[in-house]
């Protein structure tokens, strides 16, 4: 029968081990100096070697005749170990075996002496899953352990284990193994197993394990499954359900070109591929990290055609709309882990990246103007204000700002909160709307944190989010009116503002003193559009005259 390569290659004796060269230190010195614990807590990520560790410490301790800290192999205690046969190694699946029923009955087995060897080595993995009641049972044993007795607890979840458990074992935090010595320890197992593999290929599956020796043995092994011929770059990326950083580069193009159909044809293309879009907004990030490193050290890379890609990235895309593409595809990626729709996510992430970079672009935009000098040589360092708003509009939405916080907080009401942050979700309805799809984005990026009737109080951890949903506050409406058939009456508010809200509302709230006043409001919406209408007329009638005059006119 085929076995699997990650069980033909576990590690066998410490020698073997890949890594963790700090933990095998101190257990090898530990056993040769006979300093052996009567408990052992493995913590770390999974396929790092806790068990693997833990099963060749417990054939050490009880081979009859070892050399150094090498087993024999060839005693009683051994011969079983390697038949899988030796009751005095008992390993035990917390998973599946966490009642106190099975510790107690544990606790009463510890008492009897080993069949061959000098100790009874107990190996409990995912011991975070035992219950309460089964931590207090393990408790008493592992205060007063019998002499013949060693536990080796396993853990990916350490946090969860009981102070009082921790407390009695020697802890060792296993670490993620690195990129290069998996990549090596694969290259050895392709060589005895006659693989043939691109080294670009076992670099990717290296990166793409994530530390894990386990993981990257399986994905190898998958890949011979997967091809007869020479496993290349383009079939990890097959198995794996990613795509290559070329495909990644293109796919920032379209987004960063504001070519959003083109970037979507993308996302259904690779979906329907049955890529992974978890992995592809992964890849993503760790594109961008890599472009923002590139751009503050370019030696860090050796690889042209990558160097290439992350210069080109630099030249035309700011280092803080990076930033900010980083922080709308990590809530994507924690998004997409709570959803079976990851596609739908995965879309919004592109428009709010599209939303942000627009935003950004209006702010800091630059219009190079011809200026005659006295020599009548041209000169281009004119900047003009684009923006639509100006001191008038920004008063009047404080103004309204207030008005609408203040009478969210004296009508609020958690219950309805919770219901409309439920029903919120219909709003996604418009997305394909060309006329509502940017404002539905942009309610959908901000997270609802109070209602009190008809007013809703939106909290935006960027500021310039904030401000747009402000300035939209009239198509917002509509987009509310339209899937709730309501008028609601919506404020944004930076998440630096939200916070002193918060907890002076919480202070009235205890004190039992309501100091909100609901006021009915003005026009001041009204009044806001007006201006705005205003100012679009002036910004026409000046761009008309600037298209009469062309270069005679001067911007100083």
């Amino acid at each position: 029968m085929y076995q699997a390569l990650y069980r033909k290659y576990r590690p066998k004796t410490f020698e073997d081990v890949v890594g963790q060269k700090v933990i095998i230190k101190t257990l090898t010195n530990s056993i040769l100096n006979n300093k052996i614990s009567h408990a052992y807590l493995f913590t770390g990520p999974r396929g790092t070697g806790k068990t693997s560790i833990a099963k060749i410490l417990a054939k050490i301790v009880n081979c009859e005749s070892l050399n150094g800290v090498n087993p024999c192999d060839k005693c009683v205690s051994c011969t079983q170990t390697n038949n899988k046969q030796n009751t005095d190694i008992i390993e035990i699946d917390a998973a599946s075996n966490n009642g106190v029923d099975e510790i107690r009955e544990l606790r009463d087995k510890v008492s009897l002496v080993p069949s061959f060897g000098k100790y009874k080595v107990y190996i409990i993995d995912e011991v975070h899953m035992l219950t309460t009641a089964a931590f207090n049972a393990l408790l008493k044993t592992l205060e007063e352990p019998p002499k013949h007795i060693i536990f080796i607890l396993a853990t990916t979840e350490p946090h969860k284990i009981p102070s009082t458990i921790l407390s009695r074992c020697q802890r060792f935090d296993f670490k993620k193994i690195s990129i290069n010595d998996i990549k090596q320890r694969l290259k050895y197992i392709s060589k005895e197993e006659e693989i043939d593999i691109e080294d670009n290929a076992i670099e990717l599956i290296a990166k793409l394990s994530d530390g894990g020796m386990r993981d990257s043995v399986s994905l190898l092994d998958q890949l011979t499954a997967y091809t007869l011929e020479k496993i290349t770059i383009n079939d990890v990326n097959a198995v794996y359900g990613t795509i290559t950083i070329n495909e990644i580069y293109g796919l920032f193009e379209k987004i960063y070109n504001n070519e959003l159909s083109e970037a979507f044809n993308l996302i259904e293309k690779y979906d329907e591929e049955g890529k992974n879009l978890t992995k592809i907004i992964e890849a993503m990030i760790e594109f961008l990290k890599n472009s923002l490193i590139y751009f503050n050290s370019s030696n860090y890379f050796e690889n042209e055609e990558e160097k290439k890609m992350y210069d080109n990235m630099c030249k035309n895309i700011k280092e803080e709309q990076m930033y900010t593409s980083i922080d709308i595809l990590l809530d994507a990626l924690k998004s997409s882990k709570n959803t079976n729709n990851i596609r739908l996510i995965f879309e919004l992430s592109i428009i709010k990246i599209l939303e942000t970079k627009n935003v950004q672009k209006i702010e800091n935009m630059k219009i190079e103007t011809p200026i005659l000098d006295e020599k009548k040589k041209i000169k281009t360092e004119t900047k003009i204000e684009t923006k639509e708003t100006n001191d008038e509009v920004k008063n009047k939405i404080e103004e309204l700002k207030k008005l609408r916080i203040t009478n969210t907080l004296s009508k609020f009401d958690k219950k309805e909160l919770v219901t409309f942050k439920n029903d919120l979700d219909r709003i996604k309805e418009l997305l394909m709307d060309p006329d509502y799809s940017s404002v539905v984005s942009l309610i959908l990026d901000g997270e609802l944190k109070a209602k009190g009737d008809k007013n809703l109080i939106f909290v935006y951890n960027i500021k310039n989010l904030e401000e747009c949903f402000n300035l939209s506050l009239i198509e917002i409406e509509k987009a509310l009116k339209k899937v709730f058939n309501d008028e609601y009456k919506p404020i944004a508010v930076s998440s630096e503002e939200w916070e002193p809200i918060k907890v002076e509302f919480n202070k009235n709230m205890k004190s039992k003193n309501n100091v909100y006043e609901y006021k009915e409001e003005s026009n001041s919406l009204d009044e806001i559009y007006e201006i705005k209408k205003e100012n679009k007329e002036k910004n026409k009638t000046t761009n008309e005259i600037e298209d009469i005059f062309d270069d005679v006119i001067v911007y100083n």
